[in-house]
């Protein structure tokens, strides 16, 4: 690899770290900020394949004898994540968090395919090949998640009403 190459490399691999680290850092928030059980250990799982991709990069930054340079103070600059700092509170709940999440995951995988287009050499390329297809995958999840909670809340909210009218049809007979 020649000296171009190398520093193609090292940017990349220091993008595609703090972009992770973002994600990481979003999937814990959400995590934090999601109302159901099931959905917060969703959205831990995901919090902890970012990690492992982390330490991935950080594998072949090593290699390149280049130490990680620690996770960046402030806020997220990804959309989505950026969204879920802060102390205030969604108004629409999981939904609003998994939407959040969705956009946090299109950013990143904006910037992974940036760094496939961008000529890196074989062996890493394999590698981000490898996390891109696996962010695919979870953005594929989170959207059927938050499909799956869309559905859940509809069906509860017509099993609400079949019961008010349940209830008030029986007053009606008394």
């Amino acid at each position: 690899m020649d000296r171009l190459e190398r520093e193609l490399a090292i940017e990349t691999l220091l993008d595609l770290l703090e972009t992770c680290r973002e994600s990481e850092a979003g999937f814990l928030r959400a995590a934090g900020r999601s109302q159901k059980a099931g959905l917060k250990e969703f959205l831990g799982a995901e919090a902890l394949q970012q990690a492992l991709f982390i330490a991935e990069l950080q594998l072949e930054l090593r290699k390149l004898n280049v130490a990680a340079k620690p996770p960046t103070p402030g806020a997220p600059k990804m959309r989505g994540w950026k969204e879920l700092t802060g102390t205030r509170l969604l108004a629409s709940g999981d939904d609003a968090v998994l939407f959040l999440c969705e956009r946090g995951e299109r950013a990143g995988l904006g910037r992974y395919l940036r760094a496939l287009q961008s000529g890196l050499p074989a062996g890493l390329f394999e590698l981000v090949k490898r996390q891109h297809s696996q962010l695919e995958q979870a953005h594929d999840r989170l959207n059927q998640v938050r499909e799956q909670l869309r559905r859940d809340e509809e069906w509860s909210e017509r099993d609400r009403q079949s019961r008010v009218r349940s209830s008030s049809a029986g007053r009606n007979h008394l």
